[in-house]
């Protein structure tokens, strides 16, 4: 079995368009971003690129779709095409995994990436911003090679009281039945002295889709709550926070493909039989922070947090294959995170020179379990998708800021250490892939980063660097059936990432134009393991290989008149991974990387103020292999272009509104689906959304 049956990569997603907020509500360039520096600065002073999407602009993206994901990819340049479902999504940014926060709280599933559940275990109208590192850090450490997305939840922001409020529904045009996507969401907050707080509630029941023609299109029904809070004291000169989100998902009726489906061939796709226990099926997630922050403690600023995480998933699924019939399967994930972070800053004058010091330690726990079960049989254990696995992580890191005028200097390092083990739980040495307890090998790792930024103009910056990041090996899934843990070692998967760059900001023009190179020589990805070749489904296993990405991308707001403001975001990668059989690096498609693609808006307020947003996304054509070389997971892929369109009326405190995507009823693959046979669906068509939403 060669690499390029192993490697899943497909082609260019097609996208919805962008839609700006209003000029007024966009995001200010000169806002305090923490998640790219951990001490807190402005956007025109960062070494590398971030993007900040605000309340406002994603609130437009939601008219349209309450995928979360699918709305980052049109307000963030170099993040990976999107899946059409929920629960294949691409996180990754120019190529690489992404770490997936929640107001600073790693959520992934770093010890077995499987689904992409937690982007989705938190309600999008509870976000108040996002904040996005496109590229790799030192100051994360592992399980960040591609940046960071970091999810703000709501917090109060006056003395008045504050209530906001959603309602709306969505369905798809071809054919109302089994397609209506309902969201509900209520919040309040406040702030008083010496006290803020700020809780939201929120309901989805989320259904099917259909395609152009009437046609199903793969999906699962479901149900959700999501509550959120934040609580800020004030305490001894400092700030104590409290935040917080629970998730809980039932799913319901699934819809799939028939198994025969080939890439140009659409198989049939309708509901499927339920698992006899789908009733048990649950997601279920809860994420709490505790952090103080004070502005001076022995001459040094402080921010320390503590956070804590539980998930629970219960799958109850249909692999459905008209080869094979139903193929009902169940297991229970346990997914618990315990962590520590701590930042000291200390900023002085030096004459000449501004300086900036910043450093702390970071702590975490993580631990990983996931059982074969047999509901029918007492929810007994037969084997392990992962044994349990519990990780910890120690760090030091340290950075230095240099501010000498028109440039600025930064460099720094992080030292982590790892330890970690197979546990006891659920443990019977006489079934499938038990793994036998005890200590892993141990291991390290150093990561550094240097960067410079400086100012052309008072407007205009140059910007750039080095950094590198890593990510984990799957230790889920090396540590199934494995008789000696200590054989285990933890090595991390480093990358080295240069980048070069210029962003400006004017009084009606805000740009960022940036390029980039990121090799690796043993990337952390997954294969098919090879000796279950010709079995109908094959685990899979880690893989080690190099790879190498490169490309540029960049975003435009332009506010033409007080009416009319214009966007544009812009993504354009390459990227490849060395074959082992063939002896040679092989092209990615397009499901790891992003070819030419060009999403547009224009938003037009002919009455203020509710605006007019309309848009287009051009996806070009990627042709990387000759047709000797084409096989699933690396076919040319064919250009798309999306348009969607939204109209808002005023109303009292909110606005009435009424949106399409796909407002062409165009019959495309979404362009991550089109390079992989089994993937090979068609999307869904125009989708409508009539709503309202208002803050009192």
């Amino acid at each position: 079995m060669t690499l390029r049956h192993m490697v899943s990569a497909v082609a260019i997603s097609a996208l919805l368009p962008l839609a700006h907020a209003e000029a007024a509500e966009a995001p200010d360039s000169s806002e305090i971003v923490v998640t790219a520096t951990r001490s807190g600065a402005a956007i025109e002073e960062l070494a590398t690129s971030v993007s900040v999407v605000s309340e406002a602009e994603l609130s437009d993206q939601l008219d349209y779709s309450t995928n979360v994901m699918r709305a980052l990819e049109f307000t963030i340049p170099g993040l990976a095409p999107q899946r059409e479902s929920r629960s294949n999504c691409s996180p990754n940014i120019r190529g690489r995994q992404t770490a997936i926060q929640v107001n600073g709280i790693p959520v992934n599933e770093n010890i077995r990436q499987s689904t992409c559940d937690q982007m989705y275990q938190l309600s999008p109208f509870a976000i108040e911003r996002v904040e996005v590192l496109r590229g790799g850090t030192a100051l994360y450490g592992a399980g960040s090679p591609g940046g960071i997305i970091n999810f703000v939840t709501r917090r109060a922001k006056g003395r008045a009281l504050e209530v906001d409020l959603v309602a709306q529904t969505s369905f798809n045009t071809s054919k109302l039945k089994d397609s209506f996507t309902t969201d509900l969401y209520g919040g309040v907050g406040q702030k008083l002295d010496g006290w803020d707080y700020y809780v939201g509630a929120a309901y989805t029941d989320g259904g099917g889709g259909r395609t152009p023609d009437g046609g199903y299109v793969p999906a699962r029904e479901y149900e959700c709550v999501t509550l959120n809070g934040s609580l800020g004291v004030d305490v001894a000169g400092g700030e104590l926070r409290l935040t917080g989100t629970w998730y809980r998902e039932d799913k319901g009726q699934q819809y799939s493909a028939d198994g025969t489906q080939d890439i140009g061939n659409f198989a049939p796709v309708g509901p499927i039989a339920d698992h006899p226990q789908l009733e048990e099926g649950v997601m279920r997630s809860t994420v709490l922070a505790l952090s103080y922050g004070h502005p001076d403690i022995l001459g040094h600023s402080l921010s320390i947090s503590g956070y804590y995480q539980d998930q629970l998933y219960r799958q109850r699924d249909n692999f459905f294959d008209a080869s094979f019939g139903n193929d009902f399967f169940a297991s229970d994930s346990y997914h618990d995170r315990l962590g520590f972070r701590s930042t000291l800053v200390k900023k002085a004058n030096l004459g000449a020179v501004e300086f900036v010091g910043s450093y702390g330690f970071d702590y975490s726990y993580n631990s990983y379990f996931r059982p074969g079960i047999d509901p029918g049989n007492g929810d007994a254990i037969f084997g392990y998708v992962s044994p349990e696995v519990i990780f910890n992580t120690y760090a030091l890191f340290g950075q230095v800021e240099l501010d000498f005028g028109r440039l600025r200097l930064v460099g720094g390092a992080r030292q982590e250490w790892y330890r970690g083990k197979i546990g006891t739980r659920g443990f019977n040495p006489a079934l499938s892939d038990a793994a036998t307890p005890g200590d892993l090998g141990k291991s390290d790792l150093a990561l550094y980063n240097l960067g410079a930024v400086f100012d052309v103009t008072d407007a205009v910056q140059l910007y750039g660097g080095f950094s590198q990041g890593a990510e984990i090996a799957q230790l889920g899934r090396a540590a199934r059936g494995v008789t000696d843990p200590s054989l285990i070692t933890p090595e991390p998967a480093t990358s080295d990432q240069f980048e070069l760059g210029i962003r400006g900001k004017t009084e009606t023009l805000r740009f960022e134009l940036a390029a980039f190179r990121s090799t690796s020589d043993k990337a952390s990805l997954l294969q098919a393991d090879p000796s279950c070749t010709g079995q109908t489904l094959c685990p899979l296993i880690p893989l080690r290989a190099r790879q190498r990405f490169w490309g540029f991308e960049g975003s435009a707001d332009w506010d033409v008149t007080s009416q009319l403001n214009l966007g544009a975001v812009l993504t354009w990668q390459r990227g490849k991974i060395f074959d082992e059989d063939l002896g040679r690096f092989i092209e990615y498609s397009t499901d790891i990387v992003a070819p030419f693609r060009l999403s547009g808006s224009a938003s037009y307020r002919p009455i203020e103020p509710p605006p007019l947003p309309r848009g287009g996304t051009f996806s070009a054509p990627a042709d990387y292999y000759p047709p000797h070389e084409e096989a699933p997971g690396f076919v040319n892929t064919e250009s798309v272009f999306l348009m969607d369109a939204s109209v808002h009326y005023r109303i009292g405190k909110g606005e009435l509104f009424v949106a399409a995507s796909n407002l062409l009823d165009k019959e495309y693959v979404a362009v991550a689906d089109q390079g992989v046979g089994f993937f090979y669906y068609q999307a869904e068509g125009r989708r409508v959304t009539i709503g309202y939403k208002a803050r009192f």
